[in-house]
């Protein structure tokens, strides 16, 4: 649905990894979004994302840089698998605290492959716009056919971005 009408899957829990739960809870957060991003990057869907819990720390601000790019940095030009954007809930005071807050800002460059400021927007890829009329080349076989299973992409083990390294 969302290639049809050129929409943008924002998916959350970028920050969690699987050894983040117990086993008891039968819960891979980490598995889910490789699961989820994958299938929509193979769809040529544009993929955003968020964290779902208070993140001011170094462990889960790796994980999201893993899973904004899984493949690491291109320096030849865009990343094959790379996020459209990323939202950061649970803004607290916590995070404004020093040394935290120190660490946000390097996640924060980490974010932008720790390229220089660029007040140009037209840089930034593409703006942001309503749903367009439905892609009129999908059939409902082309729909029914992306929503069989399939394997993950092959994820880097860490980001080659650490904000502590």
């Amino acid at each position: 649905m969302l290639s049809k009408h050129y929409g943008t899957l924002n998916f959350t829990c970028l920050e969690m990894k699987d050894t983040d739960n117990s086993a008891e809870a039968l819960s891979a957060p980490q598995e889910l979004v490789q699961m989820v991003l994958s299938k929509a990057w193979k769809e040529g869907i544009e993929v955003a994302g968020e964290n779902a819990l208070e993140t001011y720390g170094t462990k889960g601000y790796n994980q999201i840089l893993l899973n904004a790019r899984p493949n690491g940095v291109n320096h030849n030009g865009k990343p094959k698998l790379r996020m459209y954007g990323f939202t950061y809930l649970r803004l607290s005071d916590t995070v404004f605290q020093e040394n935290n807050f120190e660490l946000f800002k390097k996640f924060v460059r980490k974010m932008h492959a720790d390229q220089d400021y660029c007040g140009d927007a037209e840089k930034y890829g593409h703006e942001i716009v309503p749903l367009k009329t439905p892609n009129s080349h999908l059939t409902v076989e082309d729909i029914a056919d992306a929503a069989q299973p399939s394997a993950a992409f092959k994820w880097d083990t860490e980001t080659d971005m650490k904000v502590d390294g």
